[in-house]
């Protein structure tokens, strides 16, 4: 296989074949060989080390080198670790990003990708009604009754659920640099925190840490999203509506299915309403406007944050259930 074929192979295997910049990318990270040996998993060190005539030793080296790149991850079973590829080009984006020793040259062409070619993924997954990667965790102080709310939609009880908790540099924003939000905020659940601290990319942290981030995030306007399923996933991220890679194309019907909004909506109370315009600074959507009397909310734009109930300082705006809770996937 030729050089060019062997990045371009690698490319095809996270769904990117037709990406220019990809295979730009898997050439600044991995040498020829370290490509095959990547295009050569699943497989354990043992496996590898045979098809490629090396001692284990040696394999052990090589791989762990590509774990420390973010490019090779660990899948242990009935005590037997096997080595994978990541999943897809959001897994990729996220490790290979937050690589200690990543080139400057990989750096730029990130944001070269998400720039001018990672668009196309969220129009053709929308298009093809392919179900949201991740979903919106709302506030939950402002929800209009609390006993709606499913544990998994609380972000504080999601961290409060997990196992090991740990915090990474948000990658969106360490490399897009649009505005200058909290950066340490990207909450690592379970197997995420144990991958984060093992590589050394992620602080190992407890529940009061994780909440006192929380509020920090809240207080900064920043969305709380999670992997689209019920239960505790891998990763609570912190997003903002420039830098990051799903919240910015929610504001568009052709790009909005990478992300699912939350089961709530934000409803105004028009007689408590005093037209500060504190709700349209802090929503991230642009989906409030002001009436001649009180903020009006577009149904069609607000995706249930409940960033806008915990910034109205006459508590004129409550999140209402708007969904079934069969919305979210189990």
């Amino acid at each position: 296989m030729s050089s060019a074929d062997l990045y371009q192979n690698l490319s095809k295997k996270i769904g990117t074949e037709n990406s220019t910049i990809i295979p730009k990318i898997w050439r600044t990270i991995c040498s020829e060989e370290e490509a095959e040996i990547l295009s050569a998993m699943p497989g354990t060190a043992e496996e590898l080390a045979e098809k490629f005539g090396k001692g284990i030793e040696e394999m052990s080296a090589i791989i762990h080198e590509l774990f420390i790149k973010g490019v090779a991850f660990e899948a242990v079973k009935e005590g037997v670790t096997r080595y994978r590829m990541p999943n897809h080009i959001i897994q990729f984006h996220d490790a290979t990003i937050l690589w200690k020793d990543a080139p400057r040259e990989m750096i730029d062409l990130w944001v070269k990708y998400m720039d001018e070619e990672f668009p196309q993924i969220p129009e053709m997954l929308t298009a093809i009604n392919f179900p949201p990667f991740f979903r919106v965790i709302p506030i939950n102080e402002g929800i209009e009754s609390q006993t709606q709310i499913l544990p998994y939609e609380d972000a504080a009880k999601i961290v409060e659920g997990a196992r090991n908790i740990a915090v990474t540099d948000c990658t969106c924003r360490l490399i897009m640099k649009k505005c200058n939000k909290p950066l340490n905020v990207c909450l690592q659940l379970n197997k995420g925190a144990d991958y984060a601290i093992k590589r050394g990319t992620g602080r190992k942290i407890d529940v009061e840490e994780a909440k006192q981030i929380l509020k920090k995030c809240e207080e900064a306007g920043l969305v709380h999203t999670t992997e689209n399923k019920a239960g505790v996933g891998t990763v609570l991220c912190n997003c903002c509506e420039c830098c990051c890679e799903a919240i910015p194309y929610l504001k568009s019907p052709a790009t909005k299915g990478i992300v699912a909004p939350s089961r709530y909506r934000a409803s105004v109370e028009v007689e408590l309403c005093t037209s500060c315009g504190s709700c349209i600074d802090i929503c991230p959507m642009e989906a409030i406007s002001m009436n001649d009397d009180s903020a009006s909310v577009d149904s069609e734009l607000c995706i249930g944050c409940g960033l806008c109930t915990g910034d109205c300082p006459v508590d004129a705006i409550a999140l209402v259930e708007v969904r079934e809770k069969s919305f979210i996937p189990s």
